[in-house]
């Protein structure tokens, strides 16, 4: 039989004589294996297994920070929209107040051009008035000195007021008369 294994086995592996040398290769592989799995393998096991739980909590960390970062910028973007809504509220506000005090300003320019207006027409008024005054006392200072000069001799009080008015009044009636043809030609 060992002719017929050494036929079979030309390398001499299988060397019945040397099956001892198999034994302890076997027997130091199987120690060697067992060294490996009880005294290395663990730690390498464990720091693995270490690695595996860092990265996994460094993704839970990063899918946090993302989840923050969204609501962050969900936040953001709501202020945003909120101050653009402010800001258009306070510019409405403002174009509101603006209109206001333009209608204000233009209600009191009226109101101060219609004073500046009714005084320059009460102060014509007077003018007016003084200026008749005026003419009505030369006129009748001249009726009284014509009608001395015609009639030859001094008027009395009574008299001088009857030849006033009627001076006065046909003066008055010609300076109507006149005023209203300009007023007519200009027109």
């Amino acid at each position: 039989m060992v002719v017929l294994l050494a036929q079979l086995d030309p390398t001499g592996i299988f060397d019945l004589g040397n099956t001892s040398l198999i034994f302890w290769e076997v027997i130091t592989f199987l120690i060697l294996l067992l060294l490996l799995v009880r005294y290395v393998y663990p730690p390498i096991r464990k720091q693995i297994q270490e690695r595996q739980a860092e990265i996994e909590r460094s993704i839970d960390e990063a899918e946090k920070t993302r989840a923050e970062a969204r609501e962050l910028l969900a936040e953001y973007r709501r202020q945003i929209e909120e101050a653009r809504g402010e800001g258009r509220r306070i510019l409405e506000e403002a174009r509101k107040q603006a209109e206001a005090q333009r209608e204000r300003t233009k209600k009191d320019a009226r109101e101060e051009g219609d004073r500046i207006i009714q005084r320059a027409r009460e102060e014509i008024d007077r003018e007016r008035e003084s200026a008749v005054r005026e003419v009505r006392r030369e006129v009748a200072d001249m009726v009284v000195q014509a009608s001395e000069q015609v009639i030859g001799r001094s008027i009395d009080r009574d008299e001088h007021e009857i030849l006033i008015s009627q001076a006065l009044d046909d003066l008055e009636a010609e300076v109507a008369g006149a005023a209203s043809s300009a007023g007519d030609g200009s027109a």
